[in-house]
């Protein structure tokens, strides 16, 4: 009997790994003195980026199908599209130096997602892996949110929802980094058969959700409902593909049960601590009376003014806080001007113009379409159909946020946001590969990494005078708040 040879190791079993749960802890990153933890959480992006590319060239010939694979998609070459057209809004920002930061961030977030698919591509047992790291941040960030807010009521005897930000910068961000990793937890529920694990999950959940209802983020309210809609559909679509069996429709409670705890600890120990979740969903509404409300449709109306305006080309990306200034002056309190629309898609229709803001919206559109070929069409099994969907709700729960909110400046949400359409666009073309041959291309390959490499160099430049910039702007705020202004 011939022997056979052992596996050959090779150095991505290790790399990708590691890489993918360091992009995954961006959100860890503190201020390093900076007013703003997004700088050096930029910094870091840019840094795991640039050893990426080190990487990827190195090992352009084992990793080249991978390579090639990732960047013919119809999504990345979209999102690609977006970034020159994005690029070229130098040539009529109002401020160039502000285009130049964001298109540091941004195709920063492109390479991400990029290096992410490429780790992905051969990984053996992804979902469960990625499932996995994200599930122990969650539980990470979930600690911190609720020891701070029992730190509160230690302290003064009550919640301050509005200063409850766990590990990121503000409430908001805190809500949609939890709410859009409880998919992955749900998929290791229907993934795992051991009992005690699925109980020690839906105690997560339980307590991801009583930390959401004492943030009190209304938009991230919306976004559990639609969790909680789209877990029911997932569980109904099952159980009339599988013979109409009732343990399918019971899989639903491993959501309910978790959400019906949540709310009765938040009505019976937290509302009379000032963190009452029902009267705060109760004021969803699109009633100008409301502060909130009324100040974003203030911001959306300006924007769609300045776009009928300006169809074709914007005031460049990053721009906009300069030009909101023109429409929202009248209402502007003190200094505080209008840094964002509290939209991504229809801002960047004010920076890019409607081919910009159409890019934007492509790859999105790109992402659903390919979850839906291959949960209709591809020869996948159950456990990656359930997971595909899963992960279309994520990405809703992400478009939530980006339609309320601005996520596209916080990495925090966005490394989430880059590992959902990497796994997604990774199924799509190893669908595609089982029904036609693609071969890869050297010539797009090395087109690829040149070209990476001479954007990411002078991004490390960027994002780290911007992180500089920041730590001198802490400095200033210590004078300013203590009127004393003793420092040079």
């Amino acid at each position: 009997m011939a022997k056979t040879s052992p596996p050959i190791f090779h150095s991505i079993n290790f790399i990708a790994p590691l890489m993918l749960i360091l992009y995954l802890c961006i959100g860890f990153v503190p201020n390093w003195q900076a007013v703003d933890k997004i700088a050096p959480q930029w910094l870091v992006m840019s840094s795991l980026n640039f050893l990426s590319i080190l990487y990827f060239t190195y090992n352009r010939n084992t990793l080249a199908n991978a390579l090639s694979l990732n960047l013919k998609s119809f999504l990345s070459l979209t999102y690609i599209g977006f970034f020159i057209w994005a690029i070229g809004s130098v040539l009529y920002a109002i401020n160039p130096t502000e285009v130049i930061v964001n298109i540091s961030r941004q195709g920063n977030v492109l390479l991400m997602f990029l290096s992410m698919g490429i780790y992905l591509f051969s990984m053996k047992n992804k979902i469960r892996f990625i499932s996995w790291v994200i599930t122990f941040i969650l539980g990470i960030e979930i600690y911190a949110v609720l020891i701070e807010a029992l730190d509160m009521i230690n302290t003064t005897g009550s919640i301050q929802s509005g200063t409850l930000k766990g590990v990121t910068a503000n409430r908001n961000i805190t809500a949609f980094s939890l709410a859009i990793k409880l998919p992955f937890v749900l998929f290791l529920i229907h993934l795992e058969y051991k009992k005690w694990i699925k109980i020690v999950l839906c105690i997560l959940i339980s307590l991801t959700l009583i930390g959401l209802s004492m943030i009190q983020s209304r938009a991230s309210f919306i976004a559990v409902g639609l969790s909680t809609l789209g877990y029911i559909l997932l569980h109904v679509g099952i159980y009339l593909k599988a013979n109409k069996k009732l343990s399918q429709l019971f899989q639903i409670g491993y959501f309910i049960v978790p959400l019906f705890i949540a709310l009765l600890v938040n009505q019976t120990l937290l509302s009379s601590k000032g963190a009452d979740a029902l009267s705060r969903a109760a004021t969803i509404s699109v009633n100008t009376n409301d502060g909130s409300v009324n100040q974003r449709l203030r911001y959306y109306e300006d924007v769609f003014t300045h776009l009928t305006l300006n169809p074709i080309f914007g005031v460049g990306l990053g721009n906009w806080k300069l030009k909101s200034i023109d429409y929202d002056s009248k209402d502007i309190s003190g200094y505080v001007v209008p840094y964002h629309a509290h939209s991504d898609f229809i801002q960047l229709g004010a920076e890019l113009g409607i081919i910009g803001f159409l890019l934007y919206l492509g790859v999105f559109l790109w992402a659903v379409y390919f979850v839906y070929v291959l949960i209709r069409y591809s020869e996948f099994g159950v456990d990656k159909k359930v997971f595909l969907f899963l992960l279309m709700i994520a990405l809703g729960v992400y478009i939530i946020d980006a339609n309320l909110n601005f996520p596209i400046a916080r990495p925090q949400v966005l490394v989430v946001w880059a590992v959902i359409l990497a796994l997604i666009t990774v199924y799509y073309q190893k669908h595609l590969t089982s029904s036609q041959q693609l071969q890869s291309s050297t010539k797009l390959n090395w087109g690829f990494l040149i070209l990476a490499l001479i954007f990411v160099i002078p991004s490390l430049y960027v994002n780290n005078k911007v992180y500089k910039s920041l730590k001198g702007q802490m400095f200033l705020l210590q004078d300013f708040n203590s009127n004393s202004y003793n420092l040079p």
